[in-house]
């Protein structure tokens, strides 16, 4: 049998591998995209934009970005650990990226920024999902492309004149194939979902990372660049996005959003670790979600410690930090009712007690009724001498019982280290060299863009990194033939 060919083989169809794989349709690129799980889009279903500095969007609001101020936000940022010449790129070519996106089917509703970051981010409309499949899945179907789901690459074997042999593995039949590759480009979102591979890296502390993801980013194209000579290269950057509720009977996905996540999470209550003391402005960190996630991250437990007064003020009258436009008021009218509910279904996030006694033997908290007695100490006068969180945000945590914690864990969104690329995006091995025809993007080539922090300031460099990476990688493939 003869065996199939291929310009280049993609492996993982999130946004990344769709970005590439309508590049290289548009560059007549004999493309295979291979996807592991039964649906396309991974992740990248759960974008909601990607980056810009001078689209045309920007252009009509007047929101034009100085190109130089960004580089050197983003260097500054990373502490000089990323790489200026593949920003400067990626910069200049982000609001072509944005033209390039709607180009092929993918709808931008507005721009906007995160926070107090600066005005960067693209919205979709209907998410990253409609922009991959109402948009870049069709384009590239329709001019041809080949795509395989429910198929892993199991290996890849360089052969003497630098093509690769792909082998393709059935995940359902548990049948094989190989295929040949000028180039392979590796797409499979980072490894936010392997337990064991973030364990072995510089995270401080996985096991409070609550992956909010797709659940299939586990490391696969790394493995496959490691052992091929891929240099093994890490910077300790999960994409940390602040709290979630910690339980691990349901998807984390249906406890994000809710009245209760945001109640803990977006407002700047009393927040402890396993000792039971603060250990951050609560205030401060919410305003950056990347800062949160890494204060959090930094203990061995983290609970939200709040009393029934604070509970029925947020829901029947109001709480103190606005999230307009996120949501129609400034309360949350089924707080109490989603608590009780929480309760009578045996959450593991949610600790109740009639005191505060018991709660801190509950949680195992052994400083909690202290500390708490010191908070409220604080909050009469006015003033948090220990974080210097603002007055209107020193809720006492006092009154008649009962009293709450719930326990929290660090979203996070993505990894973004694991391989070293050039500014072609090419694989380098231990001395630097390219690995001829292999390229890594999205997740997995994203190490040269950080430190050990994702920017929020300059939001949606990571999804923005994904169609640019994509792109990138093919325009160098094409040049070459």
């Amino acid at each position: 049998m003869t065996q199939e060919k291929y310009d280049v083989v993609i492996v993982g169809a999130g946004l990344a591998g769709f970005a590439a794989a309508d590049e290289a349709v548009d560059n007549n690129l004999k493309t295979l995209l291979v996807e592991k799980g039964k649906t396309t889009g991974g992740t990248g279903n759960y974008v909601e934009g990607v980056f810009a500095a001078d689209s045309e969007l920007q252009k009509k609001d007047n929101a034009v970005l100085n190109k130089e101020d960004l580089l050197k936000e983003e260097l500054t940022y990373s502490h000089y650990k990323a790489d200026g010449k593949m920003w400067q790129k990626y910069i200049d070519n982000a609001g072509k990226n944005v033209s390039w996106l709607q180009d092929h089917g993918a709808e931008i509703g507005m721009v906007a920024n995160l926070g107090s970051g600066a005005r960067t981010w693209h919205l979709f409309k209907g998410k990253g999902h409609d922009a991959i499949h109402n948009g870049l899945e069709p384009y590239a179907k329709n001019k041809g492309i080949t795509i395989l789901t429910l198929t892993r690459v199991t290996d890849l074997k360089q052969n003497a004149d630098s093509t690769y042999d792909v082998t393709l593995t059935n995940v359902v039949e548990k049948t094989t194939k190989v295929v040949n590759a000028k180039n392979v480009v590796l797409a499979t979102g980072g490894y936010l979902n392997d337990q064991k591979l973030l364990e072995s890296t510089p995270h401080q502390n996985p096991d409070n990372i609550i992956p909010v993801n797709s659940g299939k980013n586990t490391g696969d194209g790394l493995r496959l660049a490691w052992k091929l000579g891929a240099k093994k290269y890490f910077t300790g950057m999960a994409m940390m996005f602040g709290g979630q509720l910690k339980d691990k009977t349901i998807p984390s996905f249906k406890l994000w959003g809710t009245a209760i996540w945001s109640s803990v999470c977006d407002q700047p209550q009393m927040w402890v670790n396993e000792l039971g003391e603060r250990f951050v402005d609560e205030s401060a960190a919410v305003v950056n979600w990347a800062n949160e996630g890494n204060s959090m991250n930094r203990q061995d437990r983290v609970f939200c410690i709040f009393s029934q007064k604070i509970l029925d003020d947020f829901t029947d009258k109001s709480y103190p930090r606005s999230m307009k436009p996120f949501v129609p008021e400034d309360r949350y009218p089924t707080l109490r009712d989603d608590i009780a509910k929480a309760e009578k279904e045996g959450r593991q996030y949610l600790h109740k007690a009639a005191t505060l006694e018991e709660l801190a033997q509950e949680i195992d908290t052994p400083n909690l009724v202290a500390y708490v007695k010191h908070y409220n100490e604080m909050a009469a006068n006015g003033e948090d001498t220990d974080f210097h969180k603002p007055a209107k945000y020193l809720l006492p945590v006092d009154g008649k019982g009962p009293f709450y914690a719930i326990e929290l864990g660090v979203g996070a969104y993505t990894t973004g280290d694991g391989l070293r690329v050039n500014i072609n995006n090419e694989v380098l091995d231990t001395k630097g060299r390219p690995i001829k025809g292999l390229y890594a993007i999205g997740g997995d080539g994203s190490a040269v863009l950080y430190g050990d922090t994702y920017g929020v300031n300059v939001p949606g460099t990571h999804a923005g990194y994904c169609i640019f990476s994509g792109r990138n990688a093919i325009k160098a493939i094409a040049a070459k033939e």
